[in-house]
């Protein structure tokens, strides 16, 4: 549940109103909660205090967005009908042609939208045209200091035949059509046909692809990982049901270098020296700022900054 105690703002003099920062509160959570469990600091805060710094962090990013907007607003430098139109046309084909796109909105709204977004992307390219790419040197040293970032773990590419122990489904029936599976697949039919005949996840002839220690349940990584590449695996037993794997492919663990990593590390650092250089231009733009918070209970303002 969203924190009710989030109140309008005024921002150099324009109103943003609670339901603004509320829509940020929920994106701000939904973003959360498909985080790994372990990068999720709210799993240290109670329910209440989590809201409260929810609230916050909504409140903070709507201020530094409404002033991006605002200071990209001030120059009048026009943009073109054909850039605008060339946007719009790209946002619709990405949301599904022209009702979806359009769906609660007039033309004019859109056009708005649209120059807008555009005016931000030309203050943010002004902003951050003058950082320079990072030196050999730095990337080296970031390599060298987050080297466990890039090993890559063992992986094995599997194809697998399953029949699931289920409410439709006994121990006694499942088994009985694995059996058979089996038997098909040691009279010389290949494996592909028959994962797609009698597996619970047909398709594809059972391919999993490649994955690492992990990703699947403890007895099926127990199973392909002890295989050598071509080799089939006896009926075995896992939470789910019956199994059948075939293993196709093993890598073995190894750790990508520098060579391998250097444009990823080089576009990475660069991004972080323009967020940097964003962020620095904001909280400018902050100090400068006449900002205050409606306190909508009592019907007074109170200055934030």
């Amino acid at each position: 549940m969203i924190s009710t105690n989030l109140m309008p703002l005024i921002i150099n003099r324009e109103r943003v109103e609670d339901a603004e920062i509320a829509r940020e509160a929920q994106s701000l959570q939904r973003t959360f909660e498909q985080m790994p469990p372990e990068l999720r600091e709210e799993r240290a805060l109670d329910a209440a205090e989590f809201q409260k710094h929810l609230a916050d962090w909504s409140k903070e990013n709507v201020i530094e967005r409404v002033l991006l907007r605002q200071r990209a607003a001030k120059d009048f430098a026009a943009i073109g009908e054909e850039a605008v139109e060339q946007a719009l046309a790209g946002i619709k084909k990405q949301q599904g042609g022209e009702e979806q796109f359009s769906l609660g909105r007039d033309g004019d709204e859109l056009w708005r939208d649209v120059e807008t977004r555009l005016r931000l992307d030309r203050l943010i390219g002004e902003i951050t045209k003058n950082v320079k790419p990072p030196k050999n040197k730095e990337v080296a040293d970031y390599y060298r200091k987050h080297r466990a970032e890039f090993e890559v773990p063992e992986q094995v590419k599997a194809a697998h035949i399953v029949k699931n122990v289920d409410q439709k489904t006994d121990e006694a029936a499942a088994l009985e059509v694995i059996q058979k599976a089996e038997g098909e697949i040691a009279d010389g039919r290949p494996f592909e046909e028959v994962a797609d005949q009698y597996s619970d996840c047909p398709g594809n002839g059972g391919d999993l692809g490649y994955f690492a220690r992990g990703q699947m349940v403890a007895e099926f990584d127990a199973v392909v990982f002890s295989m050598e590449p071509g080799n089939r695996s006896p009926i075995f037993r896992t939470p789910f049901g019956f199994h059948i794997a075939k293993l196709d492919d093993k890598r073995p663990a190894l750790t990508r270098n520098l060579q391998q990593m250097n444009d990823e590390i080089k576009e990475g650092l660069l991004q972080r020296k323009k967020t940097k250089a964003v962020e620095d231009f904001v909280d400018r733009l902050r100090a400068e700022a006449e900002i205050e918070e409606i306190m909508s209970a009592a019907g007074n303002v109170t200055a934030r900054s």
